[in-house]
C-alpha cells in the first residue's frame, strides 16, 4: 500500500461495500487530506459501485435467469416477496425514497445497496441515478460534518 497514494486509498475504501464511506471518510482526515479531496474521492468512490450496480444488474440478472430454471425460480419469489413487504414504502415516496435511504450514512445504506432498491423496485435508472447521486453527495457531507464534530469534542476535552 505504500505506492498507493492517499487519496487513491480513501477511493477505494469508499468502494466496499458496507464498509465504504463510513471508513473512507475518517480514514481521510486520520491521513490529512483536505476536505475537498476526502469529499471528492468518497463521493466518486462511493458512487462507481453504485452506478455499475445500477445500469448491469438487469442484464446480469436476466442472463442468469435464462440459463438456469433454480435461478428463475429463486429471483422471480425474492423480487415477488420483496416487492409485496415493500412496495407501499418505496411507491409512497418514489425516487425520493432511494435519495433518502442513500442521503443518511448508517450500516447498509449506500450508492450500492440503492441500486439494487431502485432494480427491485422497476424504478427508472436514470431518474435513480440522480437521486442515488444526491444522496451520496449528502451522505458524505453529514459523514464529514459528523467526523469533524467528534474531532473537535475529543480534542476539547483531551
Amino acid at each position: 500500500m505504500d505506492n498507493l497514494s492517499k487519496e487513491l486509498l480513501v477511493f477505494f475504501t469508499a468502494m466496499i461495500p458496507f464498509i465504504d464511506i463510513k471508513a473512507a471518510v475518517p480514514l481521510g482526515f486520520q491521513m490529512g487530506l483536505s476536505k475537498i479531496s476526502i469529499y471528492f474521492f468518497a463521493v466518486a468512490g462511493m458512487l462507481i459501485p453504485g452506478v455499475l450496480n445500477l445500469f448491469l444488474l438487469g442484464p446480469i440478472t436476466n442472463f442468469a435467469r435464462k440459463k438456469s430454471k433454480f435461478l428463475e425460480a429463486f429471483f422471480s419469489k425474492l423480487f415477488e416477496k420483496t416487492r409485496k413487504d415493500h412496495h407501499s414504502k418505496v411507491k409512497k415516496l418514489g425516487p425520493l425514497f432511494l435519495l433518502l435511504f442513500v442521503g443518511i450514512p448508517v450500516p447498509g445504506s449506500g450508492a450500492m445497496t440503492g441500486a439494487l432498491i431502485a432494480f427491485v423496485f422497476g424504478m427508472e435508472a436514470w431518474s435513480s441515478l440522480t437521486f442515488i447521486a444526491i444522496g451520496t453527495i449528502i451522505s458524505v457531507g453529514l459523514l464529514m460534518g459528523g467526523v469533524e464534530s467528534v474531532s473537535a469534542l475529543i480534542n476539547l476535552f483531551t
